[in-house]
């Protein structure tokens, strides 16, 4: 009997051990503090993100029945949508892309530095999309070098293992949002592809 209850209590303290040392999904409020914690640490410059992507680029395509073209630079922690009147095509200029630009949407970047496990967690501007603060730097051989400056007004994280109808309200503890105004400033330079 002996021998018994200390194999069960061998057992017991091994699945105890297991459960302490499992990586496990942060919850709500661990997100928020790690959240909070990143973004007091930011200082006046903001998020600062320079990324140079000679591979992967825009993926271009014409917008049914308005004639303009939509440019979306994806890959993962990226999701940048820039829209232009017209065609864009190679032997345009920065000047050209300036004068014939529409609005962009950041709708995800990356935040280096706050990894949160189980949680996505994306800087939020406080309209879908704007014009202000996008420059043109250069436009050369199919390669857009754009700068945009602005400001966000939250981070937003979810919880994306919970599943959440279209119109209905996510559910307590599955997401949060850390409302505070601080600065993007983003060099992005990759191939702008041309709209078939």
């Amino acid at each position: 009997m002996r021998k018994l209850l200390a194999k069960a209590c061998v057992l017991t303290a091994a699945i105890a051990c297991l459960t302490a040392n499992s990586a496990h999904a942060a919850t709500a409020a661990e997100a928020e503090k790690a959240t909070q914690a990143w973004l007091d640490g930011l200082g006046k410059k903001g998020l600062v993100l320079v990324e140079t992507d000679k591979t992967n680029g825009f993926k271009s395509r014409m917008v049914g029945g308005t004639g303009n073209s939509m440019n979306v630079f994806r890959k993962p922690g990226w999701y940048i949508n820039l829209m232009f009147k017209g065609r864009i095509t190679p032997d345009m200029d920065a000047a050209t892309l300036q004068k014939k630009f529409t609005r962009v949407a950041l709708d995800k970047l990356p935040t280096p530095g706050l990894a949160v496990k189980g949680w996505d967690i994306k800087p939020r501007t406080p309209v879908s999309s704007f014009t202000n603060g996008v420059e043109f730097v250069s436009y050369k051989d199919g390669i857009v070098k754009v700068r945009i400056k602005t400001n966000f007004f939250a981070l937003y994280g979810r919880d994306p293992s919970v599943l959440v109808p279209a119109d209905a309200r996510s559910p307590e503890g599955s997401y949060f949002q850390i409302r505070k105004s601080f600065p993007l400033d983003l060099t992005l330079e990759a191939p702008l592809g041309v709209a078939k």
